[in-house]
C-alpha cells in the first residue's frame, strides 16, 4: 500500500540555520550530548564505568577543512540504537528529552560525516560503520571500519568541512573562543557533576572538563527543595559560588542556567535581579553565583533542537524572576540584607543631594526602583516616570477646580477638601524643588569658600594662576558671550554670588577682549567680566519675551563690569595694576563703541549709560595704599569711588570674604527652609 516517504534534504532546509557562535556549535554539541547519553547508558549495566568523551580538533580556523572527532566510550550503536538512528523524529531517547532530530543538524552543518561504533551483542564483540549522507535517496552508506572492534565499545564520529554561510559565519575559528562557548554551554553540565571526563583538544592546547569548571566552584553546592509555584508547577535549583572566570563567554557575571532533561538549553543573566556585585564564600570574596534550575514545566517545552524554549520572553522573564527570590531568601539572606542596607544608604545620601526625588516615603520609592539601583543615575533613572505622574496628576486636578469655577454647575460638598489637597499638593512640590535648588547653592558656595582659602595657601606656589583661574571659571566660565547662541562652551554660569539679578543673565562677556566686543574701536584690553541691561541682566529683558535675544531697540543705559583679584595678593605696584585706571580704559572703550551682536546689529551705549564697576579683592598689601584716599561702604570693609565727569556711575572694591558671606546671607533662610545650614563663615 502507498506511505508518506521523507524528503530528507527538504526537511533539513527548514531547519533553523544559527544565528550567533552558540548556535553555530550547536550540531557539534548535539554530538557531544548524545555521547554522554552513551556513556550513561553503559554504566546502568556497568556502574563502576569511568566515561571520558574526547573531542579532537584540527584546522579550526579553515572552513573547509576543519576537522573534528567525538570519540566517547559509551555503550556503542548496537542494534536498537542504530535503528533508532536511523530513524528520523525517533522517540527512542524521549524519556530524556530527546527529539530524534540531533543528527539531523550534523547534515545542515558538516559536509562529510563519518561514524564508527564498537558495542556487545549477545557477549560478542562487534562493529559497524558508515558515512552520513546529506541527499533523498540514500543517506546512510555503509563503510568499511577501520578500528578493532575488541578494543572497546563506544562510538567515533567524524566531521570534516562546513557547509552553509550561516554556520561558515558563525562557527567559531579561534581555541580561546571556542573554548569559551564550549564551556558556557556544559557549564551546567560540569557544574552538577554528573557527566564524564570530556577533553577538548585543539591542536597542542587541551581542556579537561568537569575540572576546569569544578576547580572554580567555591564551597559546597547551594541546593533548594523542591518548590512549588502557581504557574510553574515544581522547580528545583542548585546553586554554585564560583571565580569570576567561570562566567567567561556568558551575557553577565551571575548566571541563571535553564535545564531540559538534564541538558542547559538557556543561561540568563541575573546580575540586575540579584543586585549583589559579587559574591562571598569560605572567606573569598568576588565571586559570582550561577544555579541550575530544573523541572517538569521546562522538560515539556523544549523546542526540536533543544536551543531554546518553546514558551513566551515575558514567561521566562517571570520564571527567572521568581527562581532569583528564591535564591535570594534561601543562599544569601545575610549579603542581602547588608546590600539593602547599604543601597538605602546610597538611597538617602542620594536625595539629600538631589531633594526633588524624596517625594514619596523610602521604602515605597526603593520599591520603585529596579532591585540593582545603587547609584545616583539609577536612582533617578527609575523615579522619573512617577515624578512625571504625580505632577501631570496634580495639574489635572488644578485643572479640573478651574473648569468647575468657571462652569455654570454648583459646587460639589466637598470642594473645600479638594481645593486644599490641591494647594498641600503644590506647596510640597514647591519645597522639593527649593530643596533642590538650594542643595546646589549651598554646594557652590562651599567650593568657592574652600578655593578661596586653597588660593591663598599657596599664594606664590607653581599652581596659583590654576587655581585662581579655577575660581575665575566657577563663578563665570571664561573666554565666552553668553548671547552667542553659536558658542560650544557651556553658557552656564554662578554669577548670582555676584549680584542676584545675574542669575539668568545671557548678556555678558567673559574674559574676551574688547576688540572681539565692540564693532569699532576695540583694543587688547581685557575685563574679567561686563555684563549689560539685557536678558534679566540688570532688570530689563528683551520686550518679545526671549531672554536669549539681544534688545537693541533702545540704547543700553547700564552696564555692570567686574575684574577678580587673587585672593591674597598684596603686589599692585605696576601702573597697570591701579584699579582706578584700568577701569577708565574699559569704560573709554566702550562709551565710544558699539557691542556687535552676533546678528551683525549693533547696540548701542547710551551716552548717559550707568556703569556699576566691581572689584573684588582683598584689600591687603599695596592695595591698602592705593585705595586709602576712597571712601569705605556701609559695611567698614569694602571701598567705593564714584564716577565723575565724563562717566556715571562707581567703582566698589568689595571683599573676597564679604562677597561670599553676603551671598551666604542672601541664602540663608532658603537654606534653613531646606534643613541645611553654613558651617562657618569665610575669614
Amino acid at each position: 500500500m502507498p506511505s508518506l516517504t521523507e524528503n530528507i534534504e527538504n526537511r533539513v532546509r527548514k531547519l533553523a540555520k544559527p544565528s550567533n557562535n552558540s548556535q553555530g556549535l550547536q550540531p557539534l554539541f548535539e554530538a557531544v550530548s548524545n555521547a554522554m547519553f552513551a556513556i550513561e547508558d553503559r554504566q546502568k549495566l556497568t556502574p563502576d564505568h569511568k566515561g571520558r568523551v574526547d573531542v579532537r580538533i584540527t584546522e579550526l580556523s579553515d572552513s573547509s577543512k576543519v576537522r573534528i572527532e567525538v570519540e566517547d566510550n559509551g555503550i556503542g550503536l548496537d542494534d536498537p540504537r542504530y535503528k533508532a538512528f536511523c530513524e528520523v523524529d525517533t522517540d527512542f531517547k524521549k524519556a530524556k528529552g530527546g527529539k530524534g532530530v540531533g543528527r539531523l543538524f550534523w547534515l545542515d552543518a558538516f559536509s562529510r560525516i563519518r561514524v564508527e561504533s564498537s558495542y556487545d551483542e549477545n557477549g560478542a564483540d562487534k562493529r559497524r560503520a558508515f558515512r552520513f549522507e546529506l541527499n533523498n535517496d540514500e543517506q546512510i552508506v555503509t563503510d568499511n571500519p577501520k578500528g578493532e572492534a575488541a578494543d572497546r565499545y563506544g562510538t567515533l564520529i567524524q566531521f570534516v568541512g562546513l557547509r552553509g554561510a550561516e554556520y561558515i559565519h558563525h562557527f567559531p575559528k579561534r581555541a580561546d573562543t571556542f573554548l569559551r562557548y564550549f564551556t558556557a554551554h556544559f557549564i551546567a553540565d560540569f557544574l552538577m557533576g554528573n557527566g564524564p571526563e570530556v577533553v577538548v583538544q585543539i591542536g597542542d592546547q587541551i581542556a579537561r572538563y568537569p575540572k576546569e569548571v569544578s576547580d572554580l566552584v567555591i564551597g559546597k553546592p547551594l541546593k533548594t527543595s523542591d518548590f512549588d509555584t502557581e504557574d510553574f508547577g515544581t522547580l528545583s535549583i542548585v546553586g554554585f559560588a564560583c571565580r569570576p572566570e567561570a562566567s567567561t563567554g556568558l551575557d553577565g557575571n551571575h548566571q541563571l542556567h535553564l535545564l531540559a532533561d538534564g541538558r542547559t538549553v538557556e543561561s540568563r543573566k541575573i546580575d540586575n535581579l540579584l543586585g549583589l556585585r559579587s559574591l562571598s564564600a569560605q572567606g573569598e570574596d568576588g565571586l559570582f553565583f550561577h544555579g541550575c534550575v530544573t523541572g517538569d514545566y521546562l522538560d515539556k517545552r523544549v523546542n526540536e533542537g533543544r536551543t531554546a524554549f518553546n514558551i513566551p520572553e515575558k514567561t521566562l522573564k517571570d520564571l527567572t524572576r521568581h527562581c532569583v527570590d528564591q535564591v535570594k531568601a534561601r543562599f544569601f539572606p545575610d549579603q542581602l540584607a547588608g546590600y539593602l542596607k547599604e543601597r538605602r544608604e546610597n538611597y538617602e545620601a542620594f536625595v539629600r543631594r538631589h531633594p526633588i526625588y524624596g517625594f514619596d516615603e523610602t521604602e515605597v520609592q526603593l520599591d520603585r526602583v529596579p532591585f540593582h539601583a545603587t547609584e545616583p543615575e539609577d536612582f533617578a533613572a527609575g523615579l522619573v516616570k512617577y515624578q512625571i505622574r504625580r505632577d501631570e496628576s496634580r495639574t489635572v486636578a488644578m485643572q479640573g477646580i478651574i473648569d468647575q469655577l468657571e462652569s455654570s454647575a454648583s459646587v460639589s460638598a466637598n470642594f473645600s477638601d479638594v481645593v486644599l489637597k490641591a494647594a498641600a499638593d503644590i506647596h510640597a512640590s514647591e519645597k522639593l524643588a527649593l530643596a533642590q535648588h538650594v542643595v546646589r547653592r549651598k554646594l557652590v558656595l562651599e567650593l568657592v569658600d574652600k578655593m578661596i582659602r586653597r588660593v591663598r595657601q599657596r599664594e606664590g606656589k607653581e599652581d596659583d594662576y590654576h587655581l585662581e583661574k579655577s575660581l575665575h571659571s566657577l563663578i563665570v566660565p571664561m573666554g565666552i558671550r553668553g548671547d552667542d547662541h553659536n558658542e560650544r562652551k557651556s553658557r552656564a554660569h554662578d554669577l548670582w554670588i555676584v549680584d542676584e539679578r545675574l542669575a539668568f543673565t545671557r548678556a555678558f562677556s567673559s574674559d574676551k577682549r574688547l576688540d572681539v566686543l565692540l564693532k569699532e574701536g576695540g583694543t587688547d584690553f581685557r575685563s574679567d567680566l561686563i555684563v549689560w541691561n539685557l536678558a534679566y541682566g540688570l532688570g530689563v529683558t528683551d520686550p518679545d519675551g526671549d531672554p536669549d535675544n539681544v534688545d537693541i531697540s533702545e540704547p543700553l543705559r547700564k552696564m555692570m563690569i567686574v575684574e577678580f583679584k587673587r585672593p591674597g595678593r598684596k603686589d599692585y605696584k605696576g601702573v597697570e595694576d591701579q584699579i582706578e585706571v584700568q577701569i577708565i580704559k574699559y569704560l573709554s572703550q566702550l562709551k565710544n563703541g558699539e557691542i556687535e551682536s552676533f546678528s551683525r546689529e549693533r547696540i548701542r551705549v547710551a551716552d548717559d549709560c550707568i556703569f556699576y564697576c566691581y572689584v573684588v579683592a582683598d584689600i591687603v598689601g599695596d592695595l591698602v595704599h592705593q585705595l586709602s584716599g576712597w571712601q569705605t561702604t556701609a559695611n567698614g570693609e569694602g571701598r567705593i569711588r564714584p564716577l565723575l565727569n565724563a562717566y556715571r556711575g562707581s567703582i566698589e572694591v568689595v571683599q573676597w570674604r564679604d562677597l561670599i558671606n553676603d551671598a551666604w546671607l542672601r541664602n540663608q533662610a532658603s537654606i534653613s527652609a531646606a534643613g541645611l545650614s553654613r558651617s562657618r563663615d569665610i575669614a
